[in-house]
């Protein structure tokens, strides 16, 4: 991620409603069959709250499209909504 993309990112974060808290966490994020091309990347949050994450994907995804988010660690995935 540039420098440019870190600074858009962080004055987008302090326009939202609720907390954010900076903190890296690795993912590996799917696209399930329904929702176009299957893929498997393996990413890292760089910023969450209690209803969501910010992280930055190579692959190609658009607003309101469901993805699986696994966390590497736990193992536990969760199916998520892009905003």
């Amino acid at each position: 991620m540039s420098d440019q993309q870190l600074t858009d990112t962080k004055q987008c974060l302090r326009k939202r409603r609720s907390q954010r808290i900076e903190l890296t966490v690795p993912v590996v994020v799917h696209r399930p069959p329904k929702e176009g091309p299957q893929f498997s990347e393996r990413a890292q949050t760089l910023v969450v709250n209690a209803h969501g994450a910010l992280m930055s994907l190579a692959e190609r995804v658009t607003p309101e499209q469901k993805l699986l988010m696994q966390n590497i660690d736990s193992r536990e995935q969760k199916e998520c909504r892009l905003v």
